[in-house]
């Protein structure tokens, strides 16, 4: 029976790539009754045993998945942002804003310890970029008076 869902089937990742991390985070939730149907009607499709306990009985799951993907989501973008030929640093500085932005979102109750790991990495990561060259590119760009400029 066909479910209409869009975004295309279950993604891969790649080592290498992290933006790809996110687009199989993203279709692990995106695809979650798909995956319960298919151990429920098919069981011999997945073998892991391991894999149709965590799909059809661990709690909260999905949830985990999908916050887990809208923290990388900022990152992905981030990345694809600074490999641009037209990237700047204030483009490097709003993504680490966009970035702390979504760690800061995680909720406290689900995830408290990950929550604090998170931000303590990103603090120590964020000192790296704490130059006066990068502030001041952020504050001379455009987009941070919400201004958008098309070239």
């Amino acid at each position: 029976m066909e479910k209409n869902i869009g975004g295309g089937g279950l993604k891969t990742y790649l080592e290498t790539r992290w933006t790809t991390v996110y687009e199989m985070l993203e279709s692990i939730s995106r695809l979650e009754i798909c995956l319960k149907e298919v151990i429920n009607e098919n069981p011999n499709v997945i073998m892991s045993e391991a894999v149709k306990t965590i799909i059809n009985r661990k709690r909260g799951f999905f949830n985990d998945v999908s916050d887990l993907a809208n923290i990388m989501k900022p990152i992905k973008e981030a990345i694809l942002t600074l490999e641009s030929n037209k990237a700047t640093m204030a483009d490097c500085y709003f993504s680490l804003a966009y970035i702390g932005q979504s760690i800061y979102k995680i909720p406290e109750d689900d995830h408290m310890m990950f929550r604090r790991h998170a931000i303590k990495i990103f603090n120590e990561r964020f000192i790296l970029y704490d130059f006066d060259e990068y502030l001041l590119a952020y504050y001379i760009h455009p987009g941070y008076k919400g201004v958008k400029l098309d070239i």
